[in-house]
């Protein structure tokens, strides 16, 4: 098959790689896979086996001004790689560029691939969602995504609470594929305690977080607890690994952080560590958290990679109480709903730790049945079926 990909984001330069990414480097072993290239990095941090399509754009660091300023070039070059190639399929995972690749490419059968909740995920780099300007944008990216999926024969999300929005603006050819992860997260690692040393967290129960430091975190609650603990008299660090992506919510985490008083019980990382270094870092925690705020919907409706990549080194982990991790491993993990949650997890963890990685460490066979091999056999099944 012949497939061009119209991304979520630079295909190459963001500083991780994406689900699209994961998916269809793995298609591309065996397919040929086109991919449209948003040149929104000045550097190339990933590697690819795709062809990649690089054409002449306008330059912004804003996100809305480059997308709009391109659509025409965008436009013209859906048309002509679809035709120089002979393109049998389109996947589309991005709500301007891909209202642009829906027109432009009618008679070929498309996917979308709805990776998060693209219309409050584009509203909050600007606004907050809550505030009056936050929901007009949301409700504008809301009728464009619509129209997007009205042209398209199959949407895929990425979680089942997703799939049930999706349907509620009145799309019925939706089908869910989780998130998965790398087979390498599933080997022995050696550098944890290297790592640990080097940070400080000898000596401490190391509580992390690994990823993107954005609006869509409810970091509040667990700070909270790490300054209840440390009142108490428990050596416990947090270690967070990550960092901003667009907007400034890091900056004002750095503030609550000097308010607590918790500077000398936190350790951050504040850059995104090379992809295949990941799973060094989460061998340096003790626990692992998913700190998503739920009155996001960004947030809400995701299905965090980290839960899979967490489990599949046997970290025990704290999730907050959105939906897609506590309906795909409920019972291998333990929910918080509010600081006091996290206080008394981690204060039971201090007293057996056993028993906590004892129940991380069972879900292993249920990561395995998660790798990204399998679910990008099942995509090009997918997109088999529509030809």
């Amino acid at each position: 098959m012949r497939i061009l990909i119209i991304p979520t984001t630079d295909w190459l330069g963001h500083p991780f790689p994406s689900r699209l990414h994961h998916i269809f480097e793995r298609i591309a072993e065996h397919n040929e896979v086109h991919v449209l290239r948003f040149r929104l990095y000045s550097e190339n941090r990933l590697n690819t086996k795709a062809i990649i399509h690089d054409t002449e754009q306008f330059n912004f660091k804003d996100l809305a001004a480059y997308y709009l300023a391109n659509a025409p070039r965008h436009f013209s070059a859906v048309r002509r790689i679809v035709k120089e190639n002979r393109i049998d399929a389109v996947v589309i995972s991005n709500l301007l560029s891909g209202y642009v690749a829906a027109r432009a490419t009618k008679d070929l059968a498309k996917v979308f691939d709805l990776s998060d909740y693209f219309p409050t995920s584009g509203a909050g780099y600007y606004f907050s969602i809550s505030s009056v300007p936050g929901k007009v944008v949301t409700r504008s990216f809301e009728g464009l995504l619509k129209n997007i999926l009205e042209h398209v024969d199959e949407t895929v999300t990425c979680s089942y609470p997703l799939r049930d929005r999706v349907k509620e603006l009145g799309i019925q050819n939706v089908s869910v594929m989780t998130n998965g992860v790398d087979e390498f997260f599933l080997e022995s690692r050696g550098r944890g305690s290297e790592i640990r040393k080097e940070f400080g967290l000898d000596g401490y129960v190391a509580v992390g977080y690994l990823g993107s430091i954005e609006f869509w975190l409810d970091m509040h609650a667990l700070f909270r607890a790490l300054h209840s603990l440390k009142s108490k008299g428990l050596r416990v660090k947090l270690f967070l690994v990550g960092a901003r992506l667009r907007t400034k919510s890091a900056q004002s985490m750095v503030n609550e952080i000097k308010e607590l008083g918790i500077e000398e019980n936190v350790a951050w990382l504040n850059s995104f560590v090379p992809y295949r270094d990941v799973p060094d870092y989460i061998d340096a925690m003790d626990i692992c958290t998913i700190p998503f705020d739920r009155r996001n919907p960004t947030a809400y409706f995701s299905a965090p990679n980290k839960l899979w990549e967490y489990l599949a080194l046997g970290k025990p982990v704290i999730t907050s109480p959105i939906p897609d991790p506590m309906i795909q491993a409920r019972k291998y993990i333990d929910v918080a709903w509010n600081s006091q949650d996290y206080v008394n997890i981690i204060e039971n963890y201090v007293k057996d730790p056993d028993k906590y990685k004892e129940k991380a460490s069972s879900a292993r066979e249920l990561v395995k049945s998660r790798t990204w091999t399998q679910l990008a056999q099942e995509y090009e099944h997918l997109i088999k079926s529509l030809n």
